[in-house]
């Protein structure tokens, strides 16, 4: 067990009716997110994961201000599976855990508040709540505007922004077009459409309220 004082971020999610899928839906589920928990953990190898019961996943991520970027990217890319796939994430950042080998036996404020936005959620898929309480209300009516945008976004909406979300914007048009096998005009209109500049706005936003948690 190792206990750390730093603030870190939980990630916690459950899949839509997931009774409802077929086994080579849930195959396809299961490949998704692993692929993206591997991303996450490239981008920060302290980063840990777990999937529970196939339908429920946790992601421990101590670079909290990339924190809400792979929580869209968990969203958009289970999204992009089809319109029979949707999760609820809850995203919680606190400090002081004891931090186990297993994700799940893990303990510590973010993961109690993590746990809680989740149960919470009912129509909603999307929260967010922090040890600070200022940070909570600074961010949760733009984390309701943001849960709609994801919620009316089309699978197809969500596999073209999947790519920059996975390459925090390290692809052009072109080669995000090129990648995806349509024109440039296209991929751009899709993500115009998409609502992408709001949501790397508030991406954004949300780098610059916790980085200095981050170095506290």
């Amino acid at each position: 067990m190792k206990t750390t004082n730093k603030a870190l971020a939980v990630i916690s999610g459950d899949i839509v009716d997931s009774t409802k899928l077929t086994s080579e839906q849930f195959e396809m589920l299961l490949g998704q997110i692993k692929n993206i928990q591997k991303c996450i953990t490239i981008a920060n190898p302290l980063n840990a994961h777990s999937i529970e019961r196939g339908d429920e996943f946790q992601s421990v991520v101590h670079d909290i201000e990339n924190a809400l970027r792979y929580t869209i990217l968990y969203r958009i890319g289970i999204k992009s599976l089809g319109k029979e796939f949707d999760s609820r994430i809850s995203l919680a950042i606190a400090s002081n855990a004891d931090l186990r080998e297993s994700v799940s036996e893990s303990m510590g404020e973010a993961f109690i508040l993590s746990g809680r936005g989740l149960k919470s959620l009912k129509s909603d898929r999307l929260c967010f709540s922090s040890d600070e309480f200022e940070l909570t209300e600074y961010f949760y009516l733009l984390f309701k505007y943001l849960d709609r945008q994801l919620t009316e976004l089309t699978s197809r909406q969500c596999e073209v922004m999947f790519p920059m979300l996975l390459t925090n914007e390290a692809l052009s048009i072109n080669e995000l077009g090129e990648h995806l096998g349509i024109s440039a005009p296209t991929t751009s209109k899709s993500l115009k459409a998409s609502g992408w500049s709001l949501i790397n706005e508030l991406n954004s936003l949300f780098i610059n309220q916790v980085i200095g948690i981050k170095y506290a």
